[in-house]
């Protein structure tokens, strides 16, 4: 059972702070045993699927906030703040996360030159994801696909 909150002649001002805390929760729980708490200000889930699926299905083509926010109808500082609110990056470092990963994919799956695997990913030119890459995993994409291509073979 919870006990009463002290009146404010009772207990000095930590001491109600203290009491308040303890009996408000801090963020809604989605209900799941073990759950972490809900992103405040996030998008809901719908939108954040919606989004998700859109880039991963045209990361070839350009995306640019304006639109993913369109596609979600939302202002664009609204959705970006939501979005990095939900995701934990901003949009823009999700969508280049995306093409990285997508690049990566390509280079181990097929053998199309870097050139071609970069437009695939929606990047304009070989040397945009060569520095691209280079900044999101610390090396070339050549030497890195060397280097996997000889990891799969041993």
């Amino acid at each position: 059972m919870l006990q009463p909150l002290p009146s404010p002649g009772q207990a000095g001002p930590e001491g109600l702070e203290t009491a308040i805390a303890a009996r408000v929760p801090a963020f809604p729980s989605s209900g799941a045993p073990g759950s972490e708490p809900l992103a405040r200000g996030g998008l809901a889930e719908w939108q954040l699927r919606k989004v998700i699926r859109h880039v991963d299905e045209n990361l070839a083509a350009p995306l640019g906030c304006d639109d993913l926010a369109a596609l979600v109808r939302l202002s664009t500082g609204h959705f970006s703040r939501a979005f990095k609110s939900s995701v934990g990056e901003p949009p823009h470092s999700y969508l280049i996360r995306r093409r990285i990963n997508r690049a990566q994919r390509l280079m181990m799956e097929t053998r199309d030159s870097l050139s071609q695997i970069a437009c695939a990913c929606g990047l304009t030119d070989q040397a945009h994801l060569t520095r691209l890459f280079r900044k999101a995993v610390g090396t070339t994409p050549r030497a890195w696909r060397i280097d996997r291509l000889a990891r799969t073979a041993a």
